[in-house]
């Protein structure tokens, strides 16, 4: 059984940490030593490393406090190994300058989340760490797993597999082996792999041909995921590893593309990354629904180092990754003390755990995206804000709120010129900029970041109440807002509480599968006019816009999802900017095409301009991509351009050239 793995902080200034790191790893195999952090001779993006495994991995946090950066190392170390962490001392310890929002400074940013660590870290003596034993083998609970995958794959019936695991449990070994055994029982079964980057399956390919490299051929191959929805090739088998890196929708849609086929889904839960949430709390649950069978495997004991792993429990301690909301006593509803909706004072959060761990772990349950990072965001962000309903000691639900807007009138025309662009007012820079709306910056804003109810308790009003009691707290706020990845039932959540659709995204998010909807309600009369004006151009342009999107994914929306969209528009497009000056906001600004594409149609069928001022080249480009809505990749390929982004610098070029032969009244 692989050994245990240690926790090692060394606490001075930078040179001293790095010097002390040194000695500690001396008689450690230099190859055998991971370098993290932003010296020199340091790997600053660790992520790219995953599946490797060292001895020794030595953290610097003399930069910042990067939750995130810890989580992934640890995953790095092999049982005997250690997590050597380089922290400053307490005069040195540095802001971390991502939550550095306008109007706020660097001392603005609070140090909460490092009195939170320092408070928790041990002092741990100075020692040298020894090589780590290399010798690992599958464990009792991976030998069960493949067993139980084995039985499923022997049915002739189609079947759902989910394959979830904590990281370091062998959960791609464990499905490679199944797939290995499928290969060698003599059937003529065909197995096909997909994954979001074919990097993250040469671990499995390692353990079912014994070669990482090999990715196609005879009857185990991988296949891109696009082909997969679009062109499939007859398989009976089909492995999805790292799940969870796939937006939820887009495993719908290939469950319901290859309705004969066994469909094995692996991913890892409880990372730093916090994807792997998304699939547990929304996949399975619409899995469990289907009416092929799903089976649940889990593997729980790591492979490569001990059960019992004091590393691990400390950095899942440091970074709450163990988080959740404890249980309500039963009491009869009587008896049941009152529930109250507060602002939460962040500097009694920090010190508090047990609320914390109540706060962070229902964002934990509620939300795919919440990361380690999430929690020093939370309580160390200068504009943050932290809401509760509470039940006595008990927290029913959260939410973050950020404060945003209140620019200059200069600093909100460069914005919206393009000139300037600001971090931390995800709502601000959306109407600002993308929406071309210069008078937005001026008013108050209040954006929801995350909101989250107990699950038992959802579908009661409280998300409801709390929201009501952000927008009791701020009664200055000109406008409240929120931007999500687009679902029918958040749209009338929203919808029921005030708020208005005015812009759609351009594109489709990472880890949703869907674009995301820019939602707000207007309070003072300049944020209605500004609304107004917004309301009415997505009335002119959505229908543009999502064939646009259909055109660049693999599928197009969900129909459900496109008519929520629809009935959260306007009844009209009353007030809508005279498309000429929609137009002026892309090509004298940086607002993305797809926001315009209406106009952009306008100018080209009906105004009036002269398409023979353009070469051969650009017409194709016009009549690919305005004309024709093609995508992106399509319209390089029709005008003979190299890539995308050249594709849309001459796009804007082109319509330039057009725009300037028309002859305005």
């Amino acid at each position: 059984m692989p050994a245990g793995r240690q926790l090692l902080v060394l606490r001075e200034e930078e040179t001293a940490t790095r010097h002390q790191a040194r000695v500690v790893t001396a008689h450690v195999d230099p190859d055998e030593v991971l370098w993290v952090g932003p010296g020199e001779g340091e790997e600053s993006r660790p992520e790219r490393l995953l599946g490797r495994a060292f001895d020794a991995v030595v953290v610097s946090l003399h930069d910042r406090l990067d939750l995130d950066r810890i989580g992934l190392c640890q995953g790095f170390v092999r049982g005997g190994g250690a997590l050597v962490l380089r922290v400053p001392p307490d005069h040195a310890l540095p802001r971390d300058p991502r939550l550095v929002v306008w109007p706020h400074a660097l001392d603005d940013v609070g140090l909460r989340a490092w009195e939170r660590v320092l408070g928790r870290l041990p002092d741990t003596p100075l020692r040298l760490l020894k090589p780590a034993d290399h010798g690992t083998g599958p464990t009792p609970d991976q030998d069960a797993v493949v067993r139980a995958g084995l039985a499923v794959l022997d049915d002739p019936a189609p079947h759902l597999v989910s394959l979830t695991a904590r990281r370091g449990r062998g959960k791609s070994a464990a499905l490679g082996r199944m797939l290995r055994q499928v290969l060698e029982d003599g059937t003529d079964r065909r197995i096909v792999v997909t994954a979001s980057d074919p990097d993250a399956t040469c671990e499995l390919f390692r353990f079912a041909t014994g070669d990482p490299t090999v990715l196609r051929g005879g009857r185990l191959r991988f296949v891109p995921l696009r082909e997969l929805l679009l062109d499939p090739p007859a398989f009976d088998v089909l492995a999805v590893e790292e799940a969870a890196r796939i937006p939820v929708p887009t495993l719908q849609r290939l469950v319901g593309a290859h309705p004969d086929a066994t469909v094995l889904f692996a991913t890892t839960t409880q990372g730093y990354e916090g994807t792997g949430r998304g699939f547990v709390l929304r996949f399975l649950a619409w899995a469990s629904a289907r009416s092929r069978p799903l089976v649940e495997l889990q593997l729980t004991a790591p492979i490569r180092w001990a059960p019992d792993c004091p590393l691990e429990a400390a950095v899942d301690g440091l970074l709450a990754l163990d988080a959740t909301p404890g249980p309500l006593p039963p009491a009869p509803p009587a008896a049941r003390p009152a529930i109250s909706a507060e602002r939460l004072d962040r500097d009694a959060l920090a010190r508090d755990e047990s609320l914390l761990r109540e706060v962070f772990g229902l964002l934990v349950q509620a939300h795919y995206r919440t990361t380690p990072g999430d929690l020093a965001m939370l309580l160390d962000a200068p504009n943050v804000e932290v809401f509760a309903l509470r039940e006595g000691s008990r927290v029913l639900a959260a939410s973050l709120v950020a404060r945003e807007g209140g620019f200059p009138p200069d600093m909100a025309a460069r914005l919206a010129r393009g000139q300037e662009r600001v971090r931390g007012h995800a709502l601000a820079d959306s109407l600002i900029v993308h929406g071309g709306r210069e008078s937005a910056g001026p008013l108050r804003m209040i954006r929801s970041i995350r909101i989250a109810t107990r699950p038992e308790l959802r579908r009661q009003g409280l998300a409801r109440a709390l929201v009501h009691a952000v927008h009791h707290h701020h009664p200055d706020a000109d406008l409240f807002g929120t931007v999500f990845g687009a679902t029918p039932g958040l749209l009338r959540f929203r919808q029921q509480l005030g708020y208005a659709l005015v812009r759609v995204g351009g594109s489709r998010g990472e880890r949703t599968g869907e674009p995301a909807a820019v939602m707000v309600r207007p309070v003072s009369q300049a944020a209605h006019d500004v609304v107004r004006g917004l309301r009415a151009e997505l009335h002119r342009g959505l229908d543009a816009q999502l064939r646009l999107l259909a055109a660049e994914g693999e599928l197009g929306l969900e129909p459900a999802l496109t008519a929520a969209l629809h009935d959260a528009l306007p009844a009209s497009a009353d007030g809508a900017w005279h498309w000429r000056f929609v137009l002026e906001g892309y090509l004298d600004g940086p607002r993305i095409y797809d926001s315009v594409a209406w106009a952009a149609r306008i100018l080209v069928m009906q105004a009036g301009c002269d398409r023979t001022a353009l070469t051969a080249s650009e017409q194709a480009l016009v009549q690919a991509r305005v004309v024709d809505e093609r995508s992106w990749r399509d319209t390089a390929a029709a005008a003979g351009l190299p890539s995308v982004r050249a594709t849309q610098r001459a796009l804007r070029r082109a319509l330039q050239t057009l725009f300037d032969t028309v002859e305005w009244d």
